[in-house]
């Protein structure tokens, strides 16, 4: 039987993480400061959650005029993947040279110490598109939604993660079908992000799974996915498997 894999995520409460464990869903969980990923690093080391964990580091950039990168650098040095970083010119009133600056250093350490990078790009998808190709490495795009700069994500050979909206979502649904079959992955969000994904559709009819219940979250998207794609399900998970695990040793 072909595992579950939620390829974004963050800690959430402790009925979630306990959820992820029960589901057996390995879980790529991200700390967005130096205070939570102090808490992921204890939560990947503890015996009844290790084996669902995969920790990633990263100053995220609505935190990015609160926290300096020389308060983050210590916790990207030890990571092995870094994320999510980027820029958000939507849902966030940071200033964006301020954002861009953070944005940047990480970007520069990731790619001397070829960590692979999840990106938040939210409202600058082509400016962050344009920043990465000064540091190479590789880099996974976290729920694209954008309307414009997916090509130059595609072109970049990125992976993308598809969020759980992809079922009423033009633009998450073109990201779902267009980005290669090995550069493909489902995320949740945490399942506070569901729950509002969730919520912006009560205009669709169609019966949805409860929002805090994970496996069934990942597995309504991966089926959506796979008809988008005119695929089986059982065949698209399998490759998300290989990706995944891609991915987390590149």
């Amino acid at each position: 039987m072909t595992a579950l894999y939620d390829a974004h995520a963050h800690i959430g409460t402790t009925e979630e993480l306990t959820l992820r464990k029960k589901q057996n869903i390995l879980s790529l969980i991200c700390a967005t400061d130096p205070e939570e990923a102090k808490q992921l690093e204890e939560l990947a080391a503890d015996p009844s959650l290790s084996s669902v964990i995969r920790p990633a580091f990263g100053l995220h950039p609505w935190k990015a005029d609160q926290i300096s990168f020389l308060a983050m650098e210590p916790w990207l040095l030890k990571a092995s993947v870094i994320g999510e970083i980027g820029l958000d010119s939507v849902w966030c009133s940071v200033p964006l040279s301020v954002q861009e600056k953070a944005f940047c250093a990480q970007l520069e350490l990731a790619s001397a110490m070829k960590k692979p990078v999840i990106l938040h790009t939210k409202g600058q998808e082509k400016q962050i598109a344009r920043l990465i190709r000064a540091y190479p490495n590789t880099y996974l795009v976290h729920w694209y939604s954008g309307g414009e700069g997916l090509s130059d994500f595609l072109d970049l050979d990125c992976y993308f993660t598809i969020g759980p909206d992809v079922f009423y979502q033009p633009a998450v649904q073109k990201a779902a079908v267009l980005a290669p079959e090995n550069r493909l992955l489902v995320e949740t969000d945490g399942c506070s992000a569901v729950k509002w994904a969730y919520e912006q559709a009560s205009f669709c009819k169609r019966p949805l799974p409860p929002w805090n219940d994970i496996k069934a979250v990942l597995n309504h998207s991966i089926d959506t996915i796979a008809s988008l794609r005119g695929i089986s399900p059982e065949s698209l998970a399998v490759k998300m498997e290989e990706t995944f695990r891609r991915f987390c040793s590149a």
